[in-house]
């Protein structure tokens, strides 16, 4: 699957060189056309190799700051009431007695959400609940933010899933680019 972003970053690295390499070749000759193509394709391409490096030390930095703030895993004691702030896929439900995995809030309005994990790490729900609708169980063995590539043909099982069931989910656990609204 490619992104858009890739997408644009390949469409970045050919087209400029080759824009770059005509209009210079009209002007100079072809084979000083040729080599400023070249040159502008190393160019080119080393901007987005410091693009997708920042980018990613920006996203472990993000991923370090979610596994610190939230920390817990929770056992559902009653149902959430707010009902805008809960995410699951058609079909999918909150039971009581399902864990659920601190994660980073929608807004910030107060409540503890929480991501409720299959047993292979795809998200069945995302909800806000009050603290009287859940009690602390303790702290995560491991976030749920630091998933690798690799747990999408053979991941380790999740060591607090919600209650079996066939759910429908909604796909492995990411965070927000954003911070949460005020």
């Amino acid at each position: 699957m490619v992104t858009i972003l890739e997408l644009l970053a390949l469409l970045f690295i050919v087209g400029v060189p080759l824009t770059v390499g005509r209009v210079i070749a009209d002007y100079h000759g072809v084979w000083v056309g040729v080599g400023a193509g070249v040159l502008s394709a190393g160019v080119c391409g080393a901007v987005v190799l410091l693009l997708y490096r920042a980018s990613g030390r920006r996203h472990e930095q993000r991923r370090l700051e979610l596994r610190e703030k939230y920390r817990a895993i929770y056992r559902v004691i009653a149902l959430p009431t707010e009902l805008d702030k809960i995410q699951k896929a058609e079909g999918a439900e909150i039971r009581i007695g399902d864990y659920g995995w601190e994660a980073e809030p929608l807004d910030a309005d107060g409540l503890i959400y929480l991501q409720g994990l299959t047993e292979k790490w795809r998200v069945v729900w995302y909800a806000g609940f009050h603290p009287d609708q859940i009690e602390r169980i303790g702290s995560k063995p491991q976030s749920q933010y630091d998933w690798n590539y690799s747990w999408l043909t053979k991941p380790p099982p999740c060591s607090f899933p919600v209650q079996a069931r066939n759910a429908p989910d909604i796909g492995f656990p990411r965070f927000r680019s954003a911070r949460p609204r005020s």
